[in-house]
């Protein structure tokens, strides 16, 4: 019993301080998730009683745990996005997705087959889980809340908040790819043909179809409830009820979840007859949520990192690692916005700014739950671990400046 008091006693302790570390990393510049990782790091070395990877997870649980906390945050991602956006707007988030994100797996493959030295299913495998941009670590270089203008303030945090709530759903049919691959042993006794019309066309238009729909009806119930029954609806919980069925029917009916429920957020806050303010609570509610899934997330993260995840590779995983989060995203980022008027200031801060994270840990689970013959899995998972790692590290100590360079030249650039 005494373990068990220990265990609520440490999760209370780490929740307590999260309630303020969002607030003290703007005081002192450094991203909260690198605290929650030191926090954890402490939690470990004291021994206290949590379930530390050893130094893996389960791949199925770390699927679920990893799937739950990216839903909630692409619901989040979906409701801070304001009314109505011009096509010159969204044009930034739509060419990161469709070019700089096929140009970091093009990358990643080939560095995995030539550098690495994986296998091709490996390579491409280790391609499309660093494909998304991350809607939960990356909280600080997004929008913060529910937007009423028609045109963001912020286009560096709009177009960072977009791009990942597009491309952890766009990353599913590259996985897809890479299981399908494994599975058929090779590239020649691949049926191509069905993942391009299935996997890569089919699912992403069901799942973009039905967020809509589900985000049209929602919306137009929440607004006419009051109106034809005098009932109101005032608890924020509707969001996170909307996030489980939204994800869980969308899977069920061959779509992609991911996308659903981004589209079902982004479309209530098209919604305009529906209360500004019910949009801000339905918001804030899955927000707080996220923070708290986080927290837990980052402090096992944290006790991973200390059992020995980071061993499983050599220094050319390392190097890769540092590759992938300096050199091939900024590159491909750029690249990406060419045909965009922006100060290259912007660009080049849109660029640095592709935080990976929870989402890519999600894929690589659900990788070897569909198939666990992948050769060097225990070598993708450190890699993983490490793009992560430095991520949250170099973006934590960098992002919270670069985001306070902006705001003190407004709109300026």
């Amino acid at each position: 019993m005494n373990e068990h008091y220990l265990v609520l006693a440490s999760l209370g302790f780490a929740t307590l301080i999260m309630a303020w570390l969002p607030s003290i990393s703007k005081k002192v510049k450094i991203s909260f998730p690198i605290i929650l990782i030191l926090l954890g790091f402490l939690l470990y070395a004291i021994g206290a009683p949590l379930a530390w990877p050893d130094p893996l997870w389960s791949d199925i649980n770390l699927m679920y745990f990893s799937e739950l906390i990216v839903i909630i945050a692409l619901m989040g991602a979906g409701l801070k996005i304001g009314s109505v956006f011009s096509f010159s707007t969204w044009k930034r988030p739509l060419l990161l997705v469709f070019i700089t994100m096929p140009i970091c797996i093009a990358a990643a493959y080939f560095m995995g087959i030539y550098f690495l030295a994986f296998s091709i299913p490996s390579s491409l495998l280790l391609a499309a889980i660093l494909a998304p941009t991350d809607p939960v670590l990356a909280a600080e270089v997004q929008l913060e809340e529910p937007t009423r203008e028609k045109e963001p303030e912020d286009k560096r945090k709009f177009t960072l908040t977009t791009e990942a709530g597009l491309n952890d759903g766009m990353a599913y049919p590259f996985t897809y790819l890479a299981v399908m691959v494994a599975q058929a042993g090779g590239w020649a006794t691949l049926n191509f043909s069905n993942w391009v019309w299935d996997k890569l066309l089919l699912k992403v238009v069901i799942g973009i179809i039905i967020g809509i729909v589900i985000g049209r009806l929602i919306g137009y119930l929440l607004d006419r409830l009051h109106v034809v029954t005098g009932i109101k609806t005032f608890d924020g919980f509707v969001s996170l009820s909307l996030t489980f069925m939204t994800y869980g029917l969308t899977e069920i009916l061959h779509g992609y979840g991911f996308l659903a429920v981004f589209f079902v957020g982004l479309t209530l806050r098209y919604y305009e007859r529906i209360s500004g303010d019910y949009k801000t609570k339905m918001h804030d509610f899955i927000h707080e949520i996220e923070r708290l899934l986080l927290t837990v997330w980052v402090i096992l993260f944290g006790g991973s990192i200390l059992n020995g995840i980071l061993t499983l590779t050599d220094w050319k995983g390392i190097l890769f690692a540092f590759i992938f989060v300096l050199i091939i995203r900024p590159l491909a980022g750029l690249i990406g916005l060419i045909g965009v008027k922006d100060p290259i200031k912007t660009k080049l801060a849109i660029s640095f700014l592709g935080i990976r994270g929870i989402g890519s840990v999600f894929y690589i689970s659900w990788a070897f739950v569909q198939y666990d013959n992948f050769e060097n899995k225990n070598e993708l998972y450190a890699i993983t671990f490490y793009v992560i790692l430095i991520s949250i590290v170099i973006h934590g100590l960098t992002a919270p400046r670069i985001i306070a360079y902006f705001d003190k030249l407004g709109n300026k650039e």
